[in-house]
């Protein structure tokens, strides 16, 4: 038999064995607990990075990120959380480079057993940083009704379809990156399958802000109407109220100077059968008033946007832009097509005929229709910042 004093000794043991045993299950609980919270601010951080390079078109980032934080279950100032959204600085990799944010969330997690040892709570940080860069997106039909109708063939093995209503294929075929629609696929021939039944896209042209008209620098609408093949007349830039209109007669080419043209009350018009040549070379036409565009005509037309912004608001890689109250339906058809540019008509729906192989091509309409072959490409390199549709990815 054990003497009292083994006894006492052997329950010593088994006391302080009960309390390592103890602290040993409470750290394991607490570092459990950490890191759990730890993986959930990590979720968080990466969200609301996504959320701010979103927004750096001209938003708030700073307000998306803490938003998105909140969402996630970190919200800034309570539960002594802290989050903060800012372009990345030094050491950072992409210190100094545009277009970056990073976000960084910050907690005093409390702890549970760990205070038996005197610690009440612990430090975590989550930081992720993400890009906003050229989105796959290049053509978007953002009515809830109408939606794309195919009547061609339309090749865009890059790009990215989205369609708000019914997507209808007759005698042609769509090729595309993906296709997304809100509503069922009437017809068939499109690759790959299209993924129904999404929710419906914003418009991700929206940032764009619409330039103030101004003082005319045209006051009457300028008609365009030699009847000498031999000729060039060449305008520029400015303030065309009333438009601009080539005669069914004239014969003569128009060369369009780079800059913006805003087209007040008028638009620009090409009449059916009419054997115009158009050619302009950076250039953005701004549709505003009771004006739409309508090309008809059997001549080349050759347009290309901008690489660059030609004036606040309006980001290179825009060719033709309509006001967002201006719902007359834009015609673009017949002749030879060459079109290297957004074409962006957010409230109007847009027909387009076939069009040459340019480099880039985005639309972004109300409803649109194709009724000629057509060529998608999405080469933006020659487009300072790149595409002008943009989604944010994380990098870090």
């Amino acid at each position: 038999m054990k003497s009292n004093r083994q006894a006492g000794q052997a329950f010593v043991s088994v006391a302080l064995s009960l309390v390592v045993l103890t602290g040993i299950v409470g750290l394991a609980i607490d570092m459990g607990y950490l890191r759990y919270t730890k993986r959930r601010m990590q979720t968080a951080a990466d969200g609301a990075a996504i959320a701010a390079a979103s927004e750096l078109n001209g938003g708030d980032y700073n307000a998306a990120a803490l938003n998105d934080s909140k969402a996630n279950g970190f919200e800034n100032g309570k539960d002594s959380v802290t989050v903060t959204a800012f372009p990345p600085a030094a050491p950072s990799p992409f210190a100094g480079t545009p277009n970056y944010i990073e976000v960084q969330v910050q907690q005093d997690a409390p702890t549970f057993f760990m205070r038996i040892f005197g610690v009440d709570h612990a430090t975590l940080s989550a930081t992720a940083v993400a890009r906003l860069g050229s989105s796959k997106g290049c053509v978007y039909s953002l009515g809830p009704v109408g939606g794309i109708n195919v009547n061609a063939t339309v090749n865009a093995p890059n790009c990215g379809v989205v369609d708000n209503a019914l997507l209808t294929i007759g005698g042609g075929c769509l090729n595309a990156a993906s296709i997304g629609v809100v509503l069922p696929l009437l017809g068939g021939c499109a690759t790959p399958a299209p993924v129904g039944g999404i929710d419906p896209s914003a418009d991700p042209l929206a940032y764009l802000i619409q330039p103030g008209v101004g003082v005319c620098t045209f006051p009457i609408q300028t008609v365009i109407n030699d009847p000498n093949a031999g000729h060039t007349r060449t305008l520029n830039p400015g303030v065309y109220c009333g438009g601009i209109r080539i005669d069914p007669t004239n014969r003569e080419r128009v060369v369009f100077a780079p800059g913006l043209y805003i087209l007040s009350q008028g638009g620009l018009q090409v009449p059916v059968n009419n054997p115009t040549n158009l050619t302009g070379d950076g250039v953005t036409f701004y549709v505003t008033g009771a004006g739409s565009i309508q090309i008809l005509g059997t001549g080349n037309v050759t347009l290309t946007a901008p690489a660059d912004s030609p004036i606040a608001g309006i980001p290179g890689g825009i060719l033709f832009f309509q006001d967002r109250t201006n719902g007359l339906n834009a015609t673009i058809e017949n002749g030879t097509l060459l079109l290297t540019g957004a074409l962006y008509f957010p409230s109007a729906p847009l027909t387009l005929g076939g069009n040459g192989n340019a480099p880039y091509l985005i639309l972004v309409s109300q409803s649109i229709q194709f009724n000629g072959d057509l060529a998608i490409g999405t080469d933006y390199s020659s487009i300072t910042g790149g595409s002008p549709i943009k989604s944010a990815v994380l990098v870090q």
